[in-house]
Formats: structure tokens, C-alpha cells, sequence
């Protein structure tokens, strides 16, 4: 299963992802993250140690953890803003501490302890019509430091803020055949 969360605040790009990879034979579950009620990480720890693996923050990242841990591929679409992602891509990245840790796994829809993330990979796609070489290099340095933490695989795209169908086909065909 592949994971798109987007923010479609500004464009309809998500949504057109997952499309072109369920064209590509690929199963995808796509969260709009501008439309969730999603609460800023507390960075309390809790989710590594007291709570281990579960957030305590309630809110609709309950829905969207599970299904990151347990997809073989998450793919992030933002705006890149000064050279990162927008608020609402930065709060999913933020929390997704609990899964990242590599002593947890979905068993029957619930995260356990075991590892999580295997074989899983990570793209993120950052949007923009005038990037500059700053901000284009600050995005793909934040995915690869994100790659490198979560220990996968995985690679960034960066887009004009309206694609062609062509370009959005060929990265759903990359994403549903890696």
C-alpha cells in the first residue's frame, strides 16, 4: 500500500498522485493533512518511552500512523516553503516520532512493538514555481536527513506548482513499480 499525505491547500497535487498510481496498479490511501485536525508534537517523549508507541496527543493522526507504518511506500506533497514543507506537511513529519521508531509495527491495526518501516519507502514532493537554488538544496537535504533517519529508501521530487499529467504520471509509475 502506498501512503499519500498532501497538502492541497494550494493545488490539487495529492490528489492527482494517487490517482495516477491507482492507474499505475498500485493501492494508495491519500490524507489531505490541510483538511485533518492535526496538533503539533508536544516533543513530551512519551510516544519512545512511558506511552511506547502511541501518541498521547488525541487527535486524527490516530488515523494516519497506522497507516504509515504500515505502507511500503509514503510519499509527502508540499509547497516548499523557505526550503521546507508547509505547516500541516511539517506537523504529520513532526509526529510521526511513534512510527519511526524502529521497535514498532501495525499488528491487526494497532502499533506494537517490532519494526516498522521495513522495505518502506519515503518521497517527498515539494512544489514551487520560483525556488531558488537555496531552497531547492534545503528540500532535498531535509529528505535525504528524513531518509536517512527513517533507514530507507527513497528519493524528492521538485515540481513546477502545476505539472503536467505526464510528469505526475511518471512519478506514480516510479513510486507504485519501485
Amino acid at each position: 500500500m502506498i501512503v499519500i499525505i498532501s497538502d492541497e491547500s494550494s493545488g490539487k497535487l495529492g490528489v492527482a498522485l494517487k490517482e495516477a498510481a491507482g492507474r499505475a496498479g498500485a493501492q494508495v490511501v491519500h490524507f489531505a493533512a490541510n483538511t485533518l485536525h492535526i496538533k503539533p508534537c508536544a516533543a513530551c517523549g512519551s510516544c519512545s518511552g512511558k506511552t511506547y508507541g502511541r501518541c498521547v496527543i488525541r487527535d486524527d493522526m490516530q488515523q494516519v500512523l497506522p497507516k504509515i507504518a504500515g505502507c511500503r511506500a509514503l510519499v509527502l506533497v508540499s509547497a516548499v516553503v523557505f526550503g521546507g514543507v508547509s505547516h500541516h506537511i511539517k506537523k504529520v513529519m513532526d509526529r510521526m516520532a511513534a512510527v519511526g521508531d524502529p521497535r514498532y509495527q501495525v499488528s491487526g491495526g494497532e502499533l506494537v512493538k517490532g519494526m516498522s518501516g521495513q522495505g518502506m519507502s519515503y518521497y517527498m514532493v515539494g512544489t514551487g514555481d520560483k525556488l531558488g537554488e537555496t531552497e531547492r538544496s534545503a528540500f532535498l537535504f531535509l529528505h535525504e536527513e528524513n531518509r536517512n533517519i527513517m533507514n530507507t529508501r527513497g528519493k524528492a521530487f521538485l515540481l513546477h506548482s502545476s505539472p503536467d499529467q505526464a510528469v505526475i504520471d511518471n512519478i506514480a509509475q516510479e513510486i507504485a513499480h519501485e
